[in-house]
Order: C-alpha cells, then sequence, then structure tokens
C-alpha cells in the first residue's frame, strides 16, 4: 500500500505540484518551453503581419513626406528642422501601385493632370534632395515655353489657379537678367548673377525644341516660389515613372491643415485615414485579449489537473 502512495506521489510531482497560495504549478519544464516558443512565434508572425500591411500601405497607397525646403512657398512651407517644415500627404496608389523601394510600377492609372501638387524622385544625381515636391505645369507632348511669368503651351497662354494667380510668377532668362540689372545693391546683384551660373533656366525657356517639346511620358515640374526653386526650368523633364503620387492634404502642423482635393471630405477618405489605423490598433487588442484569454484557461486546466491527482 506504501508503495502505491510513492508511486502515486511521484506521478503527481513530475505532473504539477500546488503552492502555498493553492494554485497549480507546472514542473513539466518541456511542455511549458513548447507554450512559450509557442506564444512568441505567434507574436513575432502578428507583428510581421502589421510591419507588412504597413509596408504595404506606405509604398502602394499613401505616404507622408515633409517639406524640405522654401520652393513651393506660400503653398507649402519648407522648414528642414525637426517638426518644423509642413508634412503632407500623399495619394501613391492613383498613378498606380509600386514596388516598394523602386521605380518600378505595377499598374499605371491614372495620369497626373496640370497644376497637380506632386512628390518625386529626383532626375539629378547632383541634388542635395532625393525626394521633391513641385507643381504640374506641362503635360507630355506639349510644347511650352515660360513668358511674362506665364506657361505658353501649344502658341496658348494659360491662366494659373485662382489660388496662385497672385503669388506665383514663373521666372525665365531675361526675368533674371531684368531682375539682376534693377537690382538695388550689388549683393542683390550678385545674387541674380550666382543664380544663372548655378542654376541656368534651359527647359521651357530656350528658343530651342529640345527645351520646348516635351517627350511623351514626361512632365515639367515647377515650384511656387519661382525665383527660389531648382525645379524642371534647370534639371529637365520628369519622367513618370519617378512620380510616387500627388500631394491631397497638409496634415502637420495642425494651423496649416489643408485638404487639396476634397479626399478627406468624403467617407471613404476619413474611413481610410482613421479607418485603417483604428483597424490596426484593434486587431492588435483583439490579440492580446484572445492570448490573455488562452493564458487564463491553460492556469485553470492545470490547476484542475493538479487537484484531480491530489490523492
Amino acid at each position: 500500500m506504501f508503495r502505491n502512495k510513492n508511486i502515486q506521489f511521484a506521478k503527481q510531482d513530475e505532473a504539477s505540484s500546488i503552492n502555498e497560495s493553492g494554485n497549480a504549478v507546472s514542473s513539466n519544464k518541456p511542455r511549458g518551453a513548447a507554450k512559450s516558443r509557442s506564444y512568441f512565434q505567434s507574436q513575432v508572425w502578428d507583428w510581421m503581419k502589421i510591419i507588412l500591411i504597413i509596408l504595404f500601405i506606405k509604398g502602394c497607397v499613401v505616404d507622408q513626406y515633409t517639406i524640405p525646403s522654401g520652393s513651393m512657398e506660400p503653398t507649402l512651407q519648407g522648414d528642414p528642422r525637426f517638426m518644423r517644415g509642413d508634412r503632407v500627404l500623399v495619394n501613391k496608389w492613383i498613378l498606380g501601385p509600386r514596388i516598394p523601394f523602386t521605380n518600378i510600377r505595377l499598374f499605371n492609372w491614372k495620369a497626373p493632370e496640370r497644376w497637380d501638387i506632386v512628390v518625386f524622385n529626383t532626375v539629378e544625381g547632383s541634388s542635395e534632395h532625393k525626394t521633391l515636391v513641385k507643381r504640374v505645369v506641362g503635360l507630355p507632348g506639349e510644347r511650352i515655353q515660360l513668358i511674362n511669368g506665364r506657361p505658353v503651351v501649344n502658341g496658348t497662354m494659360l491662366e494659373l489657379p485662382e489660388d496662385i494667380r497672385d503669388v506665383v510668377y514663373y521666372y525665365n532668362d531675361e526675368d533674371i537678367l531684368r531682375e539682376s540689372h534693377a537690382a538695388s545693391n550689388m549683393e542683390n546683384r550678385m545674387f541674380f548673377m550666382r543664380l544663372r551660373q548655378q542654376y541656368p533656366y534651359k527647359y521651357g525657356v530656350l528658343d530651342d525644341s529640345a527645351y520646348l517639346d516635351i517627350p511623351e511620358g514626361h512632365y515639367l515640374m515647377l515650384g511656387d516660389n519661382s525665383l527660389n526653386s531648382v525645379d524642371g526650368r534647370h534639371y529637365g523633364w520628369v519622367p513618370k515613372d519617378k512620380m510616387l503620387g500627388p500631394v491631397f492634404a497638409i496634415w502637420w502642423p495642425l494651423s496649416h491643415r489643408r485638404d487639396f482635393s476634397g479626399f478627406t471630405q468624403t467617407w471613404w477618405g476619413q474611413g481610410l485615414l482613421y479607418g485603417l489605423p483604428a483597424l490596426l490598433i484593434g486587431w492588435e487588442c483583439l490579440a492580446y485579449l484572445q492570448e490573455r484569454k488562452r493564458k487564463r484557461k491553460a492556469v485553470q486546466d492545470s490547476m484542475g489537473e493538479g487537484i484531480g491527482k491530489n490523492p
């Protein structure tokens, strides 16, 4: 009889033990280690799914960029300092999704429209900023020339959009020479001379077909702050493959918030902006609650087994 009881107690000790508070504590270390690995793998997989979703959204759907310079003022306020420059939201889906970190576009959907503000990768290797933001002024197949501050397209002078009509003037080389001669002091005159030497205006300026006729699939991109913008007049036509997407809103700072497209006023726009983050947060909370419930059940089962084996 004593031998049977010793065997029974030995089996009980191998399976589980009861601590002073009455909770069952498993001494089956391999089983506990397996549960721990399973939980860790589950958490890693959950985080991997979240990261993949975020990469897909940022690479193919919508992303944000900081305006580093003043080339688009007064429309966009630029400042390279932390959280100073405007932060804009870019619709990457509308032009066609791209393979992240490449210029390869999976599908070509809507083409950029004139006056769109577009974020694109620079075509100039020596550019200080690798990602730029400018306004679409010239379209593929057009003959464009900047005259008296306005774009002349196929012989017709275009009117600027109403919101920039009184503040934007697109300078050509003649304008720079005139400003240089009219400068009130040598410092201002030297500024215009250096501007002509360092960033000569050619595209949309020189009376030469190579600089006036926009090739198919390319665009002329100009900054609103024309006198302080290194843009397509200097580095030339921008291919669509370099374009990341049009700017549709300023989201930071709060005092500069602006919706350029009406996107954020639609139900589906608000669903995308607020629904996706809420969905990700809800998904993580649900996973946490499910894991907590699983742990509680495991403890209860362990306690039940320990009590059932107690003689």
